[in-house]
């Protein structure tokens, strides 16, 4: 049994980004939140930690690295995601004017389409979103949560076996030995178990936003296919539209065009946006799972289980950039073949060229651009295709 909020029945205004929304507030980080001091001051506090983490995680990789090459790499693979969620945390702070237009923007488009059709593609997709970026936020929550009971489960059988508690935190960080030491290390360890969970909470807000975005988009597309196939429907061809008729559909064709090149800019400012957010993700991701597959060569025990859920949190990442590139793609796809499929022809010749201007248009299909390429279910296939032959 689902929890309500990833169902249907839950109100449909409120799935409209529930996770990121969930999520970034914790750390005072979502865009619509009021920019309050004790928010500033919140924020700031959890980027101080985020950002010392990855000093104390990378500093300590790399100090280990000629002494010893597997906890070297017990503390480079979780500090490749810190590092990433400092980029996105950056990122979502850089940009939060233009991410709070875009978020009151899709919002408002979105509100208008209340036909019964676009009401159950609405539904459709924003509860996908919210069950996907629930998924992703699950699993980054067990990969942090599991380096933290690994670390007790150790201790726990040290001190099974006769041996003395070792003073680390869960996430292998260089620190003055005063802080690893009692009675401030109960605090160290609560901070540096925080350090992880604002991993988590950044690239789930970051990857919700990418997911949002695109799925939100692709209602207001498919919403417009259906608008513009039902405006050129003629139900007798035989018989053609009368000019007052034919004023009135160009009017009301010239209404969707404007709407097609909105979403076309609305598009074009989310790349923009997620620009240096999808091309760290996609370039720490190879790293990330890189080191993962070592380490769980090199470990044994708790050690594999940890960076087998480590892995996978990194795998649903990369599938929902791509899932939501895809999901774009195909609705562009589908206004052009749909308008062309209509009854365009029968119309006047003003009528004639700006469909067939929707359709060229809706050919060169939007997507989320970033250096290099663009995120789509095909460019995994191909990626995981290259990768299995070697």
């Amino acid at each position: 049994m689902l929890p309500r909020f990833l169902t249907a029945l839950y109100p449909m205004e409120r799935h409209y980004f529930l996770v990121p929304k969930f999520v970034l507030s914790l750390i005072g980080l979502y865009p619509e939140q009021k920019r309050t001091l004790p928010v500033r001051l919140w924020s700031f506090f959890n980027f101080f930690i985020l950002s010392y983490g990855c000093y104390a995680e990378a500093y300590y990789g790399i100090h280990y690295i000629p002494i010893n090459i597997a906890t070297a790499l017990d503390a480079l693979c979780p500090v490749a995601s810190s590092i990433l969620s400092l980029v996105k945390m950056i990122a979502i702070w850089y940009y939060q004017d233009e991410l709070k237009s875009l978020i009151q923007r899709v919002r408002f488009l979105t509100e208008q389409q209340r036909s019964e059709r676009k009401l159950g593609y609405k539904k459709k997709f924003y509860v996908l979103a919210t069950r996907l970026t629930t998924l992703l936020l699950c699993c980054g929550f067990c990969t942090s949560t599991s380096y933290s009971v690994r670390h007790l489960i150790d201790n726990v059988l040290r001190k099974s076996r006769g041996k003395e508690w070792i003073y680390e935190t869960p996430f292998k960080m260089i620190f003055p030995d005063p802080l690893l030491r009692l009675p401030l290390y109960p605090i160290t360890y609560i901070l540096v178990h925080w350090h992880g969970y604002i991993t988590v909470v950044c690239f789930v807000g970051a990857d919700g936003f990418f997911l949002g975005f695109c799925v939100y988009l692709t209602v207001l597309l498919m919403s417009l296919r259906d608008d513009v196939f039902d405006l050129l429907e003629v139900k007798d061809i035989e018989k053609i539209p009368n000019k007052k008729q034919e004023a009135k559909i160009v009017r009301e064709m010239e209404k969707l065009v404007d709407r097609h090149n909105e979403v076309a800019e609305l598009t074009e400012r989310l790349s923009g946006v997620m620009v240096e957010i999808t091309l760290a993700q996609f370039v720490t991701s190879s790293l990330i799972i890189g080191t993962s597959v070592v380490d769980i060569l090199l470990f044994s025990g708790l050690g594999i289980i940890v960076y087998v859920v480590h892995t996978c949190a990194v795998g649903v990442e990369i599938f929902l950039y791509c899932l939501g590139g895809s999901y774009i793609m195909e609705a562009c796809s589908e206004l052009a073949r749909s308008t062309f499929s209509s009854h365009w022809y029968v119309h006047s010749v003003r009528v004639q060229k700006m469909a067939l201007l929707m359709i060229a248009r809706a050919q060169r299909v939007l997507t989320i651009k970033i250096p290099f390429f663009s995120p789509s279910l095909e460019t995994l296939t191909s990626v995981s295709l290259t990768i299995l032959k070697f």
